[in-house]
């Protein structure tokens, strides 16, 4: 069928591409707009829908209703996601992945030919309940897009949904356990994210990069790229992780490695969420860790900023771990300045200055 491609005409962005008529009568070569001005920033947008659109071309699963808005006022879902996609990923610090699964896997629901509305903002927020993290997530893409296509946001309850509570989480002896129990491919995965606190999607592309078993989680995850130490670093050898034995992938779905995770643990009879071995790594970063270490080494170490770290795992921090660093920074500070203080002090004894001579 040939291959898609980015045209500019007239300072604007257009795909090219080789397209079957609307009537049905034959394949011609066509131009889709994607409304887009061409700036450098834009080209990066109309690129990733040029590799969409090829890949509904190879795969035969074109529908010109899926490139075509069908409403003629106001700005329809199709055209608002692209403008949050702009927004976080193109501009910000969004991952492609986390817009594949995170995003997506919620806003991809609603009719992308539709015209966005308060009344329908509403109706796609309220598919999920107030208290669940898909309510939560979904209520702020809804106010992003809002306040991004000027739609009023319409009166909503706030999210309930609170990591705080981490009464579900397993113990060490119990992690052992059923990673031993599991098969191969599951077993490194679990023992991956139990070892070094990894969420499921960063297991697909992280990397040991030394010796000491340290490990790069790449750019393209959620929070960009980190290195993680391994906690207890001799579960890397109990585990055997150093032999990557990792899932074959079956699916070529973004989110794949979440839902087989999810599938896998159920057929083993775990009977924790996989997530929740992130959970027992950060748990286990304060319970040894105690006082000697500090919230901004350990939010990186998890990947998330200090706020989301404190509020996700406060109840896991001593209240007084910071006064705790503090103290004792400022007393290594003041033996410092004594040890300089004695110092100086013997050298002047020693070398006194010289006196002027009696005649």
């Amino acid at each position: 069928m040939g291959k898609a491609s980015v045209n500019a005409q007239k300072g604007r962005l257009y795909l090219l591409a080789k397209l079957p008529r609307r009537n049905g009568d034959g394949w011609t070569p066509q131009r889709i707009p994607t409304g887009l001005a061409d700036t450098p920033a834009n080209r990066k947008v109309a690129e990733k829908r040029r590799a969409h659109l090829q890949k509904s071309i190879d795969h035969d699963t074109f529908e010109w209703c899926d490139w075509v808005d069908t409403e003629t006022k106001g700005v329809t879902w199709k055209r608002a996601i692209e403008a949050l996609y702009k927004k976080r990923v193109v501009l910000g610090r969004t991952g492609q992945t986390t817009w594949d699964i995170n995003y997506m896997g919620r806003l991809r629901q609603v009719d992308m030919t539709k015209v966005v509305t308060s009344r329908g903002m509403a109706d796609f927020v309220c598919r999920w309940g107030v208290a669940t993290c898909s309510y939560k997530e979904a209520y702020y893409l809804a106010k992003d897009i809002c306040n991004l296509i000027a739609v009023p946001f319409p009166e909503l309850q706030l999210p309930r949904y609170s990591k705080d509570a981490l009464t579900d989480v397993p113990e060490d002896h119990e992690i052992i356990e059923w990673v031993q129990r599991a098969d191969p491919e599951l077993a490194w995965c679990m023992g991956m994210m139990a070892t070094y606190g990894l969420r499921p999607h960063e297991l697909d592309n992280c990397q040991f990069i030394d010796r000491k078993h340290r490990l790069k989680v790449p750019d393209e995850t959620k929070t960009g790229f980190r290195t993680v130490v391994p906690f207890p670093a001799d579960w890397v050898d109990l585990f055997e992780l150093r032999s990557e034995r990792r899932r074959i992938k079956t699916s070529t779905k973004a989110h794949s490695t979440s839902q087989w995770l999810s599938a896998h643990r159920l057929k083993l009879g775990f009977p924790y969420k996989p997530y929740s071995l992130r959970h027992a790594y950060a748990g286990r970063l304060w319970k040894f860790g105690g006082s000697h270490l500090d919230v901004f080494t350990a939010a990186r170490l998890m990947g998330h900023t200090v706020a989301i770290h404190e509020k996700t795992y406060r109840e896991w921090i001593q209240p007084h771990t910071i006064a705790i660093k503090a103290e004792e920074a400022l007393e290594r500070g003041l033996a410092d300045l004594r040890d300089r203080q004695t110092k100086s002090l013997r050298e002047n004894a020693d070398f006194p200055a010289d006196r002027p001579s009696r005649t």
